[in-house]
């Protein structure tokens, strides 16, 4: 039997045996991020419920009538307070007494009856989310009164509503190859799986060299008949497969969160409207491939260069920013972006899983990203190999 498959095996064995690293990659994705979601979307709905039929204390400044405009806020859920002016509103404001505060000019019932614009000014706290959440109620009530007021006036000059708006605009979405749910997935799911699939193997990568180094028993392994590059290569196998593994049930995790009613409080129409065929499954998987050799080429790097795993760590911190940045930028880059895009590692996969999930594949994008990113890769595993044979680095401590 070969031996680097004898020291990846028996590598895996220990790591999969290892309940940190099942918990990480298998049981927090599959568990913990249905949870999450299920606990944003019931607060969501809970804030939404609330923001309806909510009874929403509020001021108003009435120098003279507006007696409709405030009965139509009474019936609209506020409860109106009468205010002498500015400055006691603002107080009121400022003391969260009221949420929001309505200024009506002096003539504002004359200008509403001659046919003119009766104007009102709306105060609110902007740091305040109540009073945010009042101003939202207030501007559909005020929509309301208007379009009321503006059949009244077409109504007196015996005009239809229809001279009001010239132009109906209906939207039609048509029908696509992909759900629509997975453009919310396409700008969530490259994010996760890239930082997962990083975060993942962290701590298998650092344990397999840098926990060996400190508890001594590396040089146990050195001692047998394997070479140090069936060595190395056995332990960035093992990396490669935790890594694999931490992207593909992040996934899951994530399809499964998408797919729970609550996520509909979040994700409105989109929610649980999504779909992955046989092809873009296989398309994701064949992404991820250059991605965790590459993740796993420069975590067994760390791992090796380290004294021990407190060491390692510390690294770990700059080495992260160079993957948590493309990966936040992947939720906002488009999915038509510029080829050179494709240069960059980590963001192309990314834009790829974007792509594969729209079905918007750029066949050239595809193919120049899984070039550079594949050279990158073995360029960064030729590096761990060398590093691992050498005695200096291997034995310090």
């Amino acid at each position: 039997m070969n031996r680097t498959f004898v020291v990846f095996w028996k590598e895996l064995r220990e790591v999969l045996r290892d309940r940190r690293v099942l918990f990480s990659t298998i049981v927090s994705p599959l568990l913990l991020t249905p949870m999450l979601l299920w606990g944003i979307g019931m607060m969501v709905r809970q804030r939404q419920e609330s923001a309806r039929t909510v009874v929403i204390p509020a001021g108003v400044v009435a120098p003279r009538g507006g007696e409709e405009f405030i009965t139509a806020l009474k019936e609209g859920g506020f409860a109106v307070q009468t205010v002498e002016n500015r400055q006691q509103a603002e107080a009121m404001l400022r003391s969260r007494r009221v949420k929001v505060v309505v200024l009506l000019e002096e003539r504002f019932e004359e200008h509403l009856h001659n046919e003119s614009t009766a104007k009102l000014v709306v105060l609110f706290d902007p740091l305040n989310d109540s009073s945010r959440d009042a101003v939202q109620r207030l501007k559909a009530l005020t929509d309301s009164f208007s379009a009321v007021w503006l059949q009244r006036r077409l109504a007196r000059r015996f005009i239809g509503s229809e001279f009001a708006q010239p132009l109906a605009v209906v939207t039609q979405a048509i029908k696509t190859e992909s759900p629509v749910g997975n453009l919310v997935l396409s700008i969530i799911l490259p994010y996760v799986i890239v930082l997962s699939a990083f975060f993942g193997a962290v701590s298998p990568a650092f344990d397999l060299v840098a926990g060996e180094k400190e508890r001594g028993t590396l040089e146990t392994l050195l001692a047998t008949p394997a070479s140090r590059r069936q060595i190395v290569w056995g332990k960035f196998l093992t990396v490669v497969v935790v890594c694999m593994l931490a992207a593909i049930f992040a996934m899951l995790g994530m399809m499964l969160a998408f797919a729970m009613p609550t996520s509909a409080n979040i994700f409105a129409e989109q929610a649980g409207k999504f779909g992955l065929s046989v092809p873009a499954m296989g398309a994701l998987l064949v992404t991820l491939l250059p991605l965790t050799v590459f993740y796993s080429a420069m975590l067994v790097i760390l791992s090796t260069f380290a004294r021990n795993q407190k060491e390692a760590q510390t690294y770990l911190i700059p080495l992260s920013s160079l993957i948590v940045l493309p990966a936040v930028a992947s939720m906002f880059v488009r999915t038509e972006s510029g080829l050179w895009l494709a240069a960059i590692p980590v963001l192309n996969s990314a834009i790829i899983i974007k792509q594969v999930l729209t079905g918007i594949v750029n066949p050239t994008f595809l193919l120049v990203s899984l070039l550079l990113s594949g050279l990158v890769a073995v360029l960064t595993l030729q590096i761990a190999t060398r590093l691992f044979e050498r005695e200096t680095v291997l034995l310090s401590s």
